[in-house]
């Protein structure tokens, strides 16, 4: 019997996408462009129902929550349900800054809506509306993974 040749294991789109994005990024954009990974999390959802993740990157110069005209410099949106947000939800986000911004105080903001994704790709004119459940962390620039726990309500 003939021994077959074993393939590496298959990942995912949605797990090479990241990366894929951020070569992308970094080829075309140059420092302009970044990456950051994020871990989403949230308890005491409704079994059955779907939700929309929506998570948004800012740089704010006094490290406060971002007003209404406020622009992220990353945003990503996604269909989930009560069991992925249990396990913890992986986004990726490109942000985009101009080549002269100097940042300031990086937060991560996320938030989830009943219902699915809306026809905006990567949400980033949205906000959380009322009743929606929120997290937000200040970014640490040592972090691989920004870790974010929806225990906030808007």
């Amino acid at each position: 019997m003939p021994l077959r040749k074993s393939s590496p294991p298959r990942r995912s789109r949605s797990a090479t996408a990241g990366t894929w994005l951020a070569l992308l990024a970094a080829t075309t954009l140059g420092d302009a462009a970044a990456t950051v990974r994020t871990e989403v999390r949230a308890d005491g959802l409704l079994n059955g129902r779907r939700y929309r993740l929506v998570v948004q990157s800012y740089d704010l110069a006094d490290g406060a929550v971002p007003g209404p005209y406020s622009r992220p410099v990353g945003s990503a949106q996604r269909a989930v349900t009560a069991d992925e947000l249990r396990a913890g939800v992986q986004v990726d986000l490109l942000e985009l800054r101009q080549a002269h911004s100097a940042g300031g105080d990086p937060l991560v903001v996320a938030w989830i809506e009943a219902g699915g994704p809306d026809l905006e790709f990567d949400a980033r004119g949205a906000r959380p509306a009322p009743g929606s459940v929120y997290g937000l962390v200040k970014r640490d620039a040592n972090q691989d993974v920004v870790q974010i726990e929806l225990n906030r309500r808007a």
